[in-house]
């Protein structure tokens, strides 16, 4: 019965209508791709914006099947999140692809000042690798973000609510990461737990400009 019931409010899958993005895939809290494991007890936790999932840093994350984006020719993902300020320095919230090779993850980096900064790490599992960290571009706990990363054939480039934070001239190579399964809310060794919520996930087979990301994050901050 639980699992049936967090089946049901976990992460979703569904198709964007937007006609720029109508190949976007958005995962948030009402549907779900299909749940592989199930850890600790995230909670649904109501926002202006509809449900999101809160984690608590410590035993909470959810695995699914696949990745959002499986044979993209570019892609741009996107988290709405909130990092809690009471979080760990180092947090591992997505984590796509295999366990220890071809993958995209998504970090934080919390310092004691209650700051984050986005760490944004691309492998393909042949010892080419590329990891987007800025500890200089610090933002505040306890606020909504778009953590966003654009990759083509030009290179990569990480953003935070469509403001640049760095780029890396590491070509996105389609497919190489299409395999493997998604964590959220933790890394798949099943280190480093986030402590804060997240509201979606959307992966689109395109490199967005920054005023085409989501803008969630302004509604849920006002």
């Amino acid at each position: 019965m639980k699992q049936s019931i967090l089946c049901l409010l976990m992460t979703v899958l569904t198709i964007n209508a937007c006609a720029q993005q109508s190949n976007s895939v958005i995962w948030n809290s009402e549907n779900h791709p299909e749940i592989l494991q199930f850890l600790g007890a995230p909670a649904v936790v109501s926002t202006p914006l509809g449900p999101a999932v809160s984690f608590n840093g410590e035993t909470d994350a959810v695995f699914v099947q696949g990745t959002p984006f499986a044979g993209m020719e570019e892609l741009t993902l996107e988290v709405i999140f909130r990092q809690n300020g009471e979080g760990k320095f180092e947090e591992r919230f997505l984590h796509m692809g295999q366990p220890n090779g071809a993958r995209i993850m998504f970090e934080t980096r919390v310092n004691p000042d209650k700051t984050w900064y986005f760490d944004a790490h691309v492998n393909y599992g042949n010892r080419v690798s590329a990891t987007l960290i800025y500890p200089e571009l610090t933002h505040p706990t306890d606020q909504w973000y778009n953590a966003t990363l654009v990759c083509d054939k030009n290179g990569m480039t990480s953003y935070v609510n469509g403001v640049e934070q760095g780029h890396v001239d590491m070509a996105w190579q389609p497919g190489v990461i299409g395999e493997g399964v998604s964590s959220i809310g933790v890394r798949q060794n099943l280190v480093n737990y986030f402590k804060g919520e997240i509201l979606l996930i959307r992966a689109t087979p395109k490199a967005l400009k920054p005023e085409q990301f989501l803008k969630d994050y302004e509604k849920l901050n006002k």
